[in-house]
């Protein structure tokens, strides 16, 4: 019997060289940077749109939180497909796809149903990327102790997405209308993509490059996959999933109303307050890599019992967090309030890096899969936050009420993450819980 479709086309990607790293890690990053841009600079577009088309608080709350429905919906999908075919092909599609949902965003305002629609659909055809460099750095980098600060590195961008998105969205919504930023920003990604997937096309998945990398990689590869219901069915999993939910909550509470609440609540000028709506996120850029070099770093010194390597960030940031965000609800000084933004958008990196390094910790082979499941729980914050928000301050006529539930959701996900995470493999988890 000759050889059959499947082991020619496992031979096939076997036999190709894989993508070069530092090439993926650059595109990661910079995925990244452009993806969570239009994440933010959405929410310039709607500041003038709402009020030239007279939307209230409840319905612009509405249309930023239509993303995260489309993203929430197909995170699970997402994350098992990475897993099956591969994160380099992933990251490409999934960033093409968005960008051109980028591009049609702006052709009808007026037509509620479908800005919200395009908004889904952009969400939906981004799911995978994220949970695809969890993959991507799984499969190449085997180490623990290395692990982190290359996830940290491609994360990162994240941050300097929103500060991008908030800056060059405020000039060129200034200077050429709110319409530039969606052909500028989705024009960028798709490019950038394109050359992605006829590069990536040619080779194959990210691989370990040195031989006590292998070696690691070898053993890893004997620990069993757990089937998605098995994995779902563990107390531990979820003990780890839950949590989650803070970051995406707080995060998107600042990234779709920071604009708003500079301008209409602290009178700032519509440049001015893009310009300090970006401060918070370069500081979370600098508190991402950070976290990565000093978890990496306590994980090879060995000085910390268990996974306190990694949870230790996960109290830190949300003391830096919670303690600032207070603040800046109560003070009157503007300036006191934007350094406290600054310093919680920074605890928010020390919180949330660790959770996806644990994610690649306990399931280096299904990382997409643990990790889209991880997010599509986590992404429930982030729908209904921006929503949420929208509806407090339209009711309260102030931030105290939703920057105090915010600051409530984290200090008890903390508290639940480091009671109940336990970083073991998967297949040990899955054990636990039928024990």
């Amino acid at each position: 019997m000759g050889p059959t479709p499947d082991s020619q086309a496992r031979h096939l990607a076997l036999s190709r060289p894989p993508v070069n790293w530092p090439w993926m890690v650059a595109f990661m990053f910079m995925g990244n940077v452009i993806l969570w841009a239009d994440r933010s600079n959405f929410s310039i577009a709607v500041n003038q749109w709402r009020s030239l088309y007279h939307w209230g608080p409840t319905v612009t709350g509405m249309l930023l939180s239509a993303f995260s429905f489309g993203y929430w919906l197909l995170q699970p999908i997402g994350g098992w497909l990475t897993d099956r075919i591969g994160p380099k092909q992933m990251l490409g599609y999934s960033m093409l796809g968005r960008s051109l949902c980028t591009l049609l965003t702006p052709i009808a305002p007026t037509v509620l149903w479908l800005t919200g629609g395009i908004r889904a659909m952009l969400g939906a055809v981004e799911a995978p990327f994220i949970p695809a460099t969890a993959s991507a750095v799984a499969r190449a980098v085997p180490s623990r102790t290395m692990r982190g600060k290359y996830y940290a590195f491609t994360q990162s961008g994240a941050t300097l997405g929103p500060a991008a998105g908030t800056f060059f969205g405020a000039l060129l919504a200034q200077q050429f209308g709110v319409t530039a930023i969606f052909v500028v920003f989705g024009g960028t990604g798709v490019l950038l993509a394109s050359l992605w997937v006829l590069y990536a096309s040619r080779r194959g998945d990210p691989a370990p490059r040195m031989a006590v990398d292998r070696e690691e990689e070898r053993q890893r590869e004997q620990e069993p996959l757990v089937p998605i219901p098995k994995m779902l069915s563990s107390k531990w999993v979820w003990a780890f999933i839950v949590p989650y939910f803070a970051l995406p909550y707080c995060q998107f509470m600042f990234l779709t109303w920071l604009p708003t609440y500079f301008v209409q609540y602290r009178h700032l000028h519509l440049v001015d307050a893009g310009i300090v709506s970006a401060l918070p996120f370069i500081a979370a850029f600098f508190a991402a890599n950070l976290v990565g070099y000093l978890s990496d770093g306590l994980s090879r010194a060995g000085r910390l019992p268990g996974d306190l390597h990694r949870k230790l960030f996960v109290y830190v940031g949300a003391l830096l967090f919670v303690v600032p965000v207070l603040i800046a609800a109560r003070t009157d000084a503007v300036a006191t309030a934007v350094v406290m933004i600054i310093i919680a958008n920074a605890g928010l990196q020390f919180f949330v890096q660790p959770f996806w390094f644990m994610a690649t910790d306990i399931s280096p082979r299904q990382a997409g899969t643990l990790s889209s499941f991880m997010n599509f729980f986590g992404i429930m914050g982030a729908t209904v936050a921006p929503a949420l928000t929208g509806l407090l301050v339209a009711t309260t006529h102030s931030f105290l009420a939703p920057f105090q539930l915010a600051a409530a959701i984290m200090a008890a996900s903390a508290i639940a993450a480091g009671l109940f995470i336990r970083v073991r493999p998967l297949s040990e988890l899955v054990g636990m819980a039928r024990g």
